[in-house]
């Protein structure tokens, strides 16, 4: 446990998305920054992404200073807070999105006082992260069908997200999402390459995902590997097929998924396949992904928060 002994030399950066959260979530926010003053914190509040990256420079230069993160949104938020951040620098999680999957993974909370506590009394934890063609991710990466329905909330969203919001994507990616084959070739740690084919592609750091479906249990969020898990067909009847077998938990039985540790890979397609971050769309294959060993450091509030 890192104890703060001195909250005059400790400055809180709250980073807090402007999309994330409504309601009580975000009548925390006044309430932590109000609590953290009190107790005699430097308090910096902003939605910038250049005013994180100002502050982070300038605690670089003071090291009589130390600096703490508090990610105020959803998983998206926390994976781009933790991008700005270099490895040193711990991350508070205050969940405030749809589904705060990694907030969840450690018993994170968005209430102001248990926020303060963690910031105060944390334990600092180290986690590997992703990188896929540039950007951080801490959760996970997948192309294919599940993305196609993250690129379309995205496209017609209007305010906040809830898990309604997902019902008619699902509904529109079963009638027209072509399932175009993936390329996959893995770079393994003896120097060769590994191909495989796939029509739906997953990547995890961490055993998550949306609405509690337990894809790949066994992710490991500092083992310095990201578990890779594809659906060999593609055609809508065995896409129904998969997302039955992943509600219902009898996936992992199916000889047409594969499960590969890896460091190292990249996706192509000769069709047009999204992909998504966290939950978060960002564009179209091709991807390159690797694993970047304990980049991230997160503050959590006891031992027994941190999941195996």
């Amino acid at each position: 446990m890192v104890t703060i002994n001195d909250p005059k030399q400790t400055t809180v950066i709250l980073c807090a998305s402007p999309k994330a959260g409504s309601g009580k979530g975000r009548e925390q926010l006044p309430r932590l920054t109000e609590r953290l003053s009190e107790a005699g914190f430097a308090v910096i509040s902003t939605d910038s992404i250049e005013t994180i990256r100002r502050q982070l420079a300038l605690s670089e230069l003071d090291r009589d200073r130390q600096s703490i993160l508090v990610a105020a949104g959803g998983d998206g938020t926390i994976s781009l807070v933790a991008d700005l951040a270099p490895p040193q620098i711990p991350i508070v999680p205050m969940p405030l999105g749809t589904e705060n999957l990694l907030a969840r993974h450690y018993g994170c909370t968005a209430d102001a006082e248990r926020v303060f506590e963690t910031i105060v009394h944390g334990v600092n934890h180290s986690i590997d992260a992703g990188l896929a063609n540039g950007r951080l991710f801490l959760v996970m990466a997948s192309c294919g069908f599940d993305a196609e329905v993250v690129r379309d909330v995205h496209l017609r969203r209007r305010g906040h997200i809830r898990r309604l919001s997902y019902m008619r994507p699902i509904y529109r990616a079963l009638r027209k999402y072509p399932f175009p084959k993936l390329d996959i070739v893995i770079n393994e740690d003896s120097g060769t390459f590994e191909n495989q084919q796939a029509h739906w592609a997953m990547t995890f750091n961490l055993p998550c995902y949306g609405a509690g479906l337990n894809i790949e249990p066994r992710a490991i969020e500092d083992d310095g590997r990201l578990d890779l898990i594809t659906f060999a067909q593609g055609t809508v009847a065995t896409g129904l097929k998969y997302i039955a077998g992943v509600i219902f938990g009898s996936h992992l039985k199916d000889a047409d998924v594969r499960r590969t540790r890896v460091r190292k890979l990249t996706i192509t397609s000769q069709g047009r396949v999204p992909y998504q971050l966290d939950g978060d769309y960002v564009g179209r294959l091709p991807l390159e992904i690797e694993i970047l060993p304990k980049r991230v450091m997160l503050r959590l509030l006891r031992h027994g928060d941190l999941q195996p």
